[in-house]
């Protein structure tokens, strides 16, 4: 596939209300388990954060692949929120979820969205989810959505 320097503004809401679906679902889960009534709970928590470091690292991988083909002039490399996913996604494919440097793509922890160094690990929690996946939609949107009005 050729890269991409335009996305129509209706694919990305729909991807979009994909993340927040997404996001629902985790909760509505964790709720659901954690008001199991008397069940034995022991456990749980430490499951359900393990659950959450999974789901949610899995995701960013998918926000990823849904604008995977944009091309990296329009993107930029000013360390900007569409950098910053970039790179985490490449960590957790390559680098088995430890945040890798890439010298392409610099990323300063005291101006990136999560603000995580090299060498920390990625464990997303839905928060931290909502914020990457929140401005990298908004990137997006700045950078590569099709007006009208061309």
């Amino acid at each position: 596939m050729l890269g991409v320097a335009e996305y129509e503004q209706d694919y990305i809401d729909a991807c979009r209300s994909r993340v927040e679906s997404q996001v629902a679902t985790f909760a509505e889960v964790a709720r659901a388990a954690r008001d199991h009534g008397d069940a034995d709970m022991t456990g749980l928590d430490g499951a359900l954060e393990s659950l959450e470091y999974e789901y949610f690292n899995n995701m960013l991988l998918v926000l990823d692949g849904y604008f995977v083909h944009r091309l990296p002039h329009v993107e930029g490399r000013d360390g900007n929120a569409l950098n910053e996913v970039r790179v985490l996604a490449r960590s957790l494919m390559e680098n088995g979820g430890t945040l890798v440097a890439d010298p392409q793509l610099p990323l300063d922890p005291a101006r990136s969205v999560l603000g995580l160094r090299v060498g920390d690990p990625i464990t997303l929690t839905s928060q931290q989810y909502r914020r990457i996946s929140d401005a990298f939609l908004r990137e997006i949107e700045s950078r590569f959505a099709r007006h009208n009005d061309r």
